[in-house]
C-alpha cells in the first residue's frame, strides 16, 4: 500500500488545534483495532465450536496477512476528513492550581 501525504490544512479544517486532531484520529484508530481483534477472537471461537471443541490443527497467527488489511490509522483519518467521528471538545485547563 502507497504512502500518501496529508495536508495540514485538512486536518486544521475540522479544529483549529493539531494536536487534538491527532488525538482523535488516534483515539479512533485504537477503537478500530479492538474492533478487528474481537472479531478476530469471534471467528476463532465459532471454528473451534464447529469442530466440536476438539482442536484437530494449532491456530497459526502468523498465517494472517496483515497486509491485506487496510491500516487503521488510514482508516481513522480518512473517517475524521470525512466528517464520520463525532467527539466532544473538553474545555478543561492544564494549569496547576496555587
Amino acid at each position: 500500500m502507497a504512502i500518501e501525504p496529508i495536508s495540514f490544512k485538512k486536518l486544521l479544517k475540522k479544529t483549529d488545534d493539531m494536536y487534538e486532531s491527532v488525538a482523535v484520529v488516534s483515539k479512533r484508530a485504537k477503537q478500530i483495532l479492538q474492533e478487528r481483534v474481537l472479531k478476530q477472537i469471534i471467528e476463532e471461537n465459532t471454528e473451534l465450536s464447529e469442530e466440536e471443541g476438539v482442536l484437530s490443527e494449532p491456530i497459526h497467527r502468523e498465517d494472517i496477512d496483515f497486509d491485506k488489511e487496510e491500516k487503521v490509522t488510514s482508516i481513522a483519518l480518512d473517517e475524521y476528513l470525512e466528517g464520520n467521528v463525532n467527539w466532544k471538545h473538553s474545555e478543561e485547563s492544564l494549569d496547576e492550581e496555587s
